[in-house]
């Protein structure tokens, strides 16, 4: 679930990261320095997620963390697609709900 949820704060973020994207959100242009600093936490924070999967608790080996993770990255891309394009204004919302949500799960061990 943790794993879900970064990759979807992550995507997320990347795709406010671009021009078109970041004004159909905001209804305003964004500056080059927040859209590339969007850009860059977003890959961060697919690394973090990345890292999380691959250190997964309770035994489950790494290569199991790693194979849920890139589900967890096609699922989350193609959730946060139809978020952009169906619903940009909620999206930077939904970006921040999952990031917490994510980081919360993921302190919960889920």
């Amino acid at each position: 679930m943790s794993a879900f949820l970064l990759c979807f704060a992550a995507w997320s973020a990347i795709a406010l990261g671009m021009d078109r994207h970041h004004e159909d959100a905001t209804g305003r242009e964004g500056a080059a320095r927040r859209l590339q600093q969007l850009r860059r936490a977003g890959w961060l924070l697919l690394l973090l997620s990345l890292w999380l999967a691959a250190h997964p608790a309770g035994g489950v080996p790494a290569s199991l963390g790693v194979t849920a993770w890139t589900v967890a990255l096609s699922v989350a891309a193609v959730a946060v697609t139809a978020a952009v394009t169906w619903q940009p204004r909620r999206a930077p919302l939904l970006a921040g709900v999952a990031l917490v949500a994510g980081l919360s799960a993921w302190a919960w061990g889920w």
